[in-house]
């Protein structure tokens, strides 16, 4: 026999063992992923369970929320002020442009920029109408991004509002929940979620920015095809895919979830800026008005992976089974998510992000001249913001609604308020019992804290074994099948070389022996 027959029947050798091989990697899947289900579902329960304790008193909450709201809705209470957009000094008195303002948890915005977080909003405070010899000119939001600071007064008299400045005219509560970390190798079969980012994208455009510096963990998984999907309903009309991947740059200062300790000394990181086969029928802020961040997904298209045959399961050799941990927090959809919980109270925003742990800590700035130091996702179940309101409604003349302008001198403050009608005895009282009963679930749910955490504790150790009985191997034995394949489409494209005439011909020419 000729050489290139000999290595034609090396490659179909070759080819057969790759072929047996996938063939018992997928059996053991199958196997292996059965063996996990008393796990998967045990998790599922105990999630269920835990997670229902934590809402009820979330759900209180959000009663007191309702109860506050029917105030305003009665007109008793007015979640309105009048924001200062200008101030003219070179008149006598000083001049004042307002526009009336309704009270936002996350930025207030001017001519489409945020004017919330990290910037100073001027106000005639509803609560002081000027009196006590203050002026009545107050920022409820100081110029140090993220920042709780007390306002002041800007003419320098008075005591100022003293209130939780971001949080000015809300009495916030943070919810609770359970914090996932949720990492490739515990995906189920068919799965196809990658990572979730905070975005931010314009209404009318397809450019998507993520609100996370590049090197951070999600940059290096974005391909073109893969499929975003957003957590805000009606942003895009239907699938979206990714069409091309950019950089820029933005300012991320504002972005609570990136746990920026010193956000002030950077203005603006390089980011990743996605083109997308849809227009944005909405815009998605960070933060939202709300306070709340826009999450999105990052899933591979299903259309485009090959799920029959010797490709069933197979992920590529190169797959890393741990970054990019997502982190968030779970909802009833999705019990049983992630490779470890933790209980969580901290206020932070909902969103879910990506990143890589291994870069905890570390400098990833492409610019030697300033520093991008990753942190963990200042991840949690967010802030109910409950909303006392004013007891005085903005005016000019007659009552002023949303967006309305005005113009005043600050002799005629006292001008631009007036009070509200007072609330019924009924819409207090629901109020009242409401704080009530959202105070009993909380001290209850406290109380409880070592049940909650022997319950989390016991989550985390099932699965643990979860990881390192069950998921870890499968997710090795899905990477050898991606490994195997790679191997026989290689020895493929050889065998078909081999079997070409031309380089035949060449391999099993009779070679002369020397020196004949």
């Amino acid at each position: 026999m000729g050489l290139a027959t000999d290595i034609q029947i090396n490659c179909n050798e070759s080819i057969q063992v790759s072929l047996e091989q996938i063939e018992f990697f997928q059996d053991q899947i199958k196997i292996i992923d059965n063996e996990k289900v008393p796990y998967d579902e045990s998790i599922r329960r105990l999630d269920a369970n835990l997670l229902e304790q934590v809402n009820v008193v979330n759900r209180a909450f959000n009663d007191v929320e309702t109860a506050y709201q029917n105030r305003i809705t009665a007109n008793c209470k007015s979640d309105l002020f009048w924001r200062i957009t200008s101030i003219d000094t070179s008149t006598s008195p000083i001049e004042y442009g307002l526009i009336c303002t309704k009270l936002a948890g996350g930025a207030y915005v001017s001519d489409n920029v945020a004017a919330g977080l990290g910037s100073t909003v001027f106000f005639l405070n509803p609560t002081d109408q000027g009196g006590s010899g203050d002026s009545g000119v107050y920022t409820p939001i100081p110029a140090s991004f993220q920042a709780e600071e007390d306002t002041t007064n800007v003419q320098g008299t008075g005591s100022g509002y003293a209130a939780e400045s971001r949080f000015y005219g809300y009495d916030p509560r943070n919810y609770y929940g359970l914090k996932y970390y949720d990492e490739p190798y515990s995906e189920d079969i068919g799965n196809t979620f990658v990572t979730s980012f905070i975005g931010t994208i314009t209404q009318g455009t397809n450019t998507l920015t993520i609100m996370n510096p590049i090197g951070a963990g999600v940059s290096y998984v974005l391909k073109v095809g893969q499929i975003i999907f957003p957590e805000i309903e009606g942003v895009f009309a239907g699938t979206t895919k990714i069409t091309a991947v950019n950089t820029g740059f933005v300012d991320l200062r504002n972005i609570e979830s990136l746990n920026i300790p010193d956000p002030i000394t950077e203005s603006e990181s390089p980011v990743n800026i996605i083109t997308v086969d849809n227009s944005a029928l909405q815009s998605v802020k960070a933060p939202q008005l709300n306070g709340t961040y826009g999450s999105f997904e990052i899933l591979d298209d299903p259309d485009t992976v090959v799920d029959t045959g010797r490709y069933l399961y197979q992920l590529p050799k190169e797959q890393d089974p741990f970054v990019p941990q997502t982190v968030g927090i779970m909802q009833t959809a999705n019990v049983g998510i992630g490779v470890s919980i933790a209980l969580n109270n901290s206020g932070h925003p909902t969103a879910a992000m990506g990143w890589d742990p291994n870069l905890n800590g570390w400098d990833v700035s492409m610019d030697p001249n300033k520093e991008e130091i990753i942190h963990p996702p200042a991840v949690g179940a967010g802030r109910c913001l409950w909303k006392p309101a004013f007891d005085y409604f903005p005016k000019d003349g007659s009552a002023a609604a949303e967006g309305d302008t005005a113009t005043t001198d600050a002799d005629s403050f006292t001008n631009m308020y007036q009070a509200t009608s007072t609330c019924s005895g009924a819409l207090n009282t629901a109020v009242t019992d409401a704080i009530g009963i959202a105070s009993t679930k909380e001290t209850d749910l406290i109380g409880d804290g070592s049940i909650r955490n022997l319950k989390a504790d016991g989550l985390n150790a099932l699965r643990g074994e979860r990881n390192e009985k069950y998921s870890l191997r499968i997710f090795g034995m899905r990477v050898s099948v991606g490994q195997q394949n790679e191997d026989m489409d290689r020895l493929a494209t050889l065998r078909t070389y081999l079997g070409d005439a031309t380089i035949r011909d060449v391999m099993d020419e009779s070679i002369p022996p020397t020196g004949a």
